[in-house]
């Protein structure tokens, strides 16, 4: 598990696991987004900030109104989730494409 296939000492399902940790992970992906030459690393990383970028979106929209308001703790909690699962996932050497995001992720990893 061991195998030195990234631009850091750290092994492709373990990088990519970071970019997925909850609260923090973003930071972690930006890092291996500019460091790393690992394309799947990279396309972790490029799918964890769209995630993170979407959860806020999403959460800055409901919260213009007091009603939906109510609903961005529910949003932070699927996406505390949804952050769990991917991370799991990509450590067991996994990918998980999410619908829509997986996308454009593609088409962001293929410009970088």
């Amino acid at each position: 598990m061991a195998t030195k296939d990234t631009t850091t000492n750290l092994s492709p399902n373990v990088a990519s696991a970071l970019c997925y940790v909850p609260f923090v992970g973003w930071i972690a992906a930006i890092v291996l987004l500019i460091v790393e030459k690992n394309s799947i690393v990279k396309w972790n990383a490029v799918q964890s900030l769209l995630l993170m970028a979407a959860v806020w979106g999403v959460s800055f929209a409901l919260g213009l109104t007091i009603v939906l308001a109510l609903l961005v703790p529910a949003v932070w909690v699927a996406a505390l989730v949804v952050q769990l699962v991917l991370a799991v996932k990509a450590y067991q050497g996994g990918t998980v494409k999410l619908p829509l995001l997986g996308n454009w992720t593609d088409k962001v990893v293929k410009k970088v």
